[in-house]
């Protein structure tokens, strides 16, 4: 594997002619070893979203389908056409891949070892896909390892490489001749594919037959390009628009947006993981948390176990909520990095259409099980008190969402479950419930000023018992919290600062945002 040069720039040539670099991108596939697929989406629809990014808006709906079924039938995927790509064997998953491609009709198809973690039947089969497509007029470029002789026999061309150097370009009738003819005899009924792995593993400087091989090899090589002999089969016309400046995708960024969206909420729908949590989930804990700290909200001989259930409530939504992003994000970024390269869409319709599709799942998990707790555990009803306390709630639910998709973004799947728990731990410890703000060493002092958790915390307490709230109902002779100014005395906490915690949680938010669409192009440039 050699290292990629940063800092480079230069012209796309075909057939020496400068071409338009974003009709490159729309008419020339790539398609990786390992293709990432969304596992809850079937193989017609994958197809079906990859016909409507991929071709222009003019393509009719009916247009669109006659070529996905067409590429169903040419790829032979009838019977699965409605198999969920999770369930894929691994051959349906790579011609899946290629199908993808080619509802675009690409004229150039680059395939980077299309038979790895295949069997042998698997392996011919995508193959002989592959050669089909040649066969029509396109230009197949495919790196293989160690083909087997009836493998091979599907080329018509191929180059091999050492050590970053040409060993041979050509036909692969004209192979075993070339080698002859240098000195390496190939063994009666031997696979032409093992003996010239065999002759490249013994190479080193001093071996003169393979040096002059080599040699001979890139001039060759260098004379066709010069000439304009490779990729004879492609036409440069395709290549060039409006003399060299063309829309980069297909179709407009709005269109990607809804396009997105659609799939992104029909992936979610079919994830039994994720709607049990974002809503059995939370349904079910807003009755279990409800029942246990039952009819503490208007009661003063309690208020410090209703000043827990507060906590309880931040903690129950940052978890539910981050966690289930965690978990699932990044097994999909894989799917944004693999389409983003391939030219489906920009980094901000993807970006957006992410936050548009879940957030009503958040926002009605987290209103069903604040109305649930809010109900059961007697806080105070009135209008603008529900209101403010379903707004936190709501504000902390959409931070939370954004930091678990920050956290997918940012980390492999094996980290992120761990990071993201630990990560939540100062500010928790700075919310100001485990320890109050002025009781804090003044070197910790200013943390509290930059814990979400501290202004989620202190926007419960102050729609519970702020906003002029006055007394709390008392069943004992004496409560010392009766008047809810002592309770916020208690927690060190200035009256009529609700607003000020929203703004703080907003601004919490519009950071979080901008740093996931940062990590979203950033991890675009790691796999570049």
């Amino acid at each position: 594997m050699c290292s990629v040069a940063s800092s480079v720039s230069g012209n796309i040539v075909i057939n020496n002619e400068i071409i338009d670099r974003h009709r490159y991108r729309q008419l020339v596939a790539y398609t990786a070893q390992d293709v990432a697929l969304l596992p809850n989406i079937t193989l017609r629809e994958s197809l079906h979203y990859a016909a409507d990014l991929k071709l222009p808006k003019e393509t009719g709906e009916q247009k669109k389908i006659t070529i996905v079924e067409d590429v169903i039938t040419v790829l032979g995927l009838q019977k699965c056409a409605n198999t969920h790509a999770q369930m894929l064997s691994g051959g349906e998953k790579k011609r899946l891949s290629i199908g993808m491609q080619l509802v675009s009709n690409p004229q150039i198809m680059f395939f980077d070892e299309p038979t790895s973690g295949l069997d042998s039947v698997a392996s011919y089969q995508v193959i002989s896909y592959m050669k089909d497509l040649a066969r029509q007029g396109r230009c197949v470029v495919s790196v293989i390892h160690q083909p087997s002789s009836e493998l091979l026999e599907l080329f018509d061309d191929v180059y091999v490489v050492v050590d970053g150097r040409c060993l041979y370009q050509g036909s692969l009738d004209n192979l075993i001749t070339t080698f002859s003819e240098a000195g390496f005899q190939c063994p009666p009924y031997y696979n032409r594919a093992d003996f010239v792995l065999k002759i490249a593993s013994k190479y080193d400087q001093q071996n003169v037959e393979i040096e002059k091989m080599m040699t001979a090899s890139e001039k060759l090589m260098k004379t066709e390009i010069d000439h304009g002999f490779i990729q004879d089969k492609v036409t440069t016309n395709a290549f060039l628009v409006d003399g060299g400046h063309g829309s980069q995708y297909p179709i407009s960024w709005w269109d990607q947006f809804c396009i997105l969206t659609r799939r992104t909420t029909l992936g979610t729908l079919r994830n039994p993981a994720l709607m049990r949590l974002r809503l059995f989930g939370h349904v079910l804990f807003g009755f279990i948390i409800g029942f246990v700290f039952n009819n503490l909200g208007d009661d003063a001989s309690k208020v410090l176990s209703n000043i827990s259930l507060l906590i309880a409530i931040l903690m129950f939504i940052i978890f539910g909520n981050a966690m289930t992003l965690v978990l699932t994000f990044p097994m999909e970024m894989a799917v944004f990095v693999r389409e983003h390269k391939s030219n489906y869409y920009s980094v901000s319709a993807y970006y957006f259409s992410k936050l548009v599709a879940d957030f009503p799942w958040m926002i009605s998990g987290v209103t069903a099980f604040q109305l649930i707790v809010y109900y059961l555990s007697g806080q105070l009803l009135e209008t603008d008190r529900v209101i403010m306390f379903w707004s936190i709630c709501a504000l902390f639910g959409w931070l939370s969402q954004v930091y678990g998709l920050v956290a997918g973004c940012m980390f492999p799947f094996e980290l992120s479950p761990v990071i993201v728990p630990i990560s939540m731990l100062p500010p928790l410890v700075f919310s100001g419930f485990f320890i109050r703000y002025n009781e804090l060493a003044d070197v910790f002092k200013p943390l509290p000023m930059i814990s979400y958790f501290r202004y989620g915390f202190e926007g419960l307490v102050q729609a519970a018992y702020g906003h002029n709230r006055t007394e709390l109902g008392c069943a004992e002779i004496f409560c010392y919290y009766r008047k809810t100014s002592k309770v916020l005395e208690a927690f060190h906490m200035v009256s009529d600062r609700y607003w000020t915690d929203v703004l703080a949680l907003s601004i919490w938010i519009v950071f979080l945002h901008v740093v996931l669409y940062f990590s979203l192009r950033y991890r675009i440039r790691l796999n570049r």
